[in-house]
């Protein structure tokens, strides 16, 4: 299943490697290295150019103006949907 980031951007959930909360302070996440050492491939899909969250895949950080909060939420739904509903 794929999660909307906002921006027109569509990701499989099984990307995600995770979900962070930034209200605008992403300088924090810029020193960040991906599996082979380099820096992320970053892409803003920040519209208003208000970042709320980075989501984080193997190879890309993506600057959202989701909340993390509301992010999360459409991961554990597909996750939902992908094992066949809540049957707890």
């Amino acid at each position: 299943m794929y999660v909307h980031l906002g921006g027109g951007c569509l990701i499989r959930a099984t990307e995600i490697i995770g979900i962070f909360p930034v209200k605008n302070n992403t300088e924090v996440y810029k020193g960040l290295k991906n599996k082979k050492g380099g820096c992320y491939e970053t892409e803003d899909l920040s519209e208003n150019g208000i970042i709320d969250s980075i989501v984080l895949t193997d190879n890309k950080m993506y600057l959202s103006a989701i909340s993390s909060s509301t992010l999360q939420k459409r991961v554990n739904q597909n996750l939902i949907y992908n094992n066949g509903g809540n049957n707890g």
